[in-house]
């Protein structure tokens, strides 16, 4: 498997960040956000910010994940892709 499929793969199985994804492949941060711009650039995958919408989920009383960081930008699959 190639690096931007495993890249890929890691996504689509819940990975959100460059920093997580790097660190997970034993690579450099660098190198898995240049594979990330060619993925979006692609159409496989596409960046959201989340934060605001937070303020209205019906977990935000319990969750204390990255939903408290406003504005965070985070990758999610343009398309689920099943191996």
């Amino acid at each position: 498997m190639g690096r931007m499929e495993e890249v890929l793969r890691l996504i689509n199985g819940g990975k959100r960040f460059p920093q997580d994804i790097a660190r997970e492949l034993g690579t450099t941060v660098e190198e898995v956000e240049g594979i990330i711009e060619l993925l979006k650039s692609l159409g496989y995958i596409e960046e959201v910010e989340q934060g605001p919408a937070c303020e209205t989920c019906p977990l935000r009383k319990v969750c204390y994940g990255k939903c408290l960081v406003p504005r965070v930008k985070v990758l999610r699959p343009s398309f689920r892709v099943d191996r």
